[in-house]
């Protein structure tokens, strides 16, 4: 998914959990003057419960988008076959992660696979790569990666073995 999409998820979920959450307040006899289901009331248990079903759905969406974007990219890694990749463009999202391991940047990337058994063909992926390593990965390099031969657009790039912190 792309951001703006992933940020209206995230809305959208906050939006419902508030909603959900007021009127099982609401059901609780939590609120004061509300009409099921648009006219809501006062009362500070339901509007607790309201905030606290909120922020959990957040959470829930967020941690969804992040699970359903890596998914092809860990799949690829684990199950996929090598093969080599022309990068033609690339694109840092903006998102960083740290870990004892290094530093990590999202990258969109646009490939041209090349197996060794059949015609190359155009994937875009969405991966984290080490800033090291992004340094060195420009339009045109070529780049070791594993593919998914029944799921052609899950591909991920391969780091090279480096040097690792503790």
């Amino acid at each position: 998914m792309r951001r703006p999409l992933n940020i209206a998820v995230v809305i959208v979920s906050g939006i419902a959990g508030a909603w959900i959450g007021y009127w099982l307040g609401h059901a609780a006899g939590w609120s004061e003057n509300a009409e099921w289901p648009w006219t809501f009331g006062g009362g500070r248990g339901a509007i607790l419960l309201a905030f606290g079903m909120s922020v959990l759905f957040v959470a829930v969406a967020a941690a969804f988008i992040v699970l359903v974007q890596g998914r092809g990219v860990r799949q690829a890694l684990e199950y996929g076959l090598p093969a080599r990749a022309k990068v033609l463009s690339i694109k840092k999202t903006g998102d960083k992660s740290a870990t004892d391991d290094g530093e990590y940047e999202q990258v969109h990337c646009e490939l041209e696979v090349r197996p060794r058994d059949g015609a190359p063909y155009r994937a875009r992926i969405t991966q984290f790569l080490t800033v090291g390593y992004l340094q060195s990965l420009r339009p045109g390099a070529m780049v070791p990666v594993r593919y998914d031969p029944a799921r052609r657009a899950s591909v991920a790039i391969i780091e090279p073995a480096g040097p690792r912190r503790k």
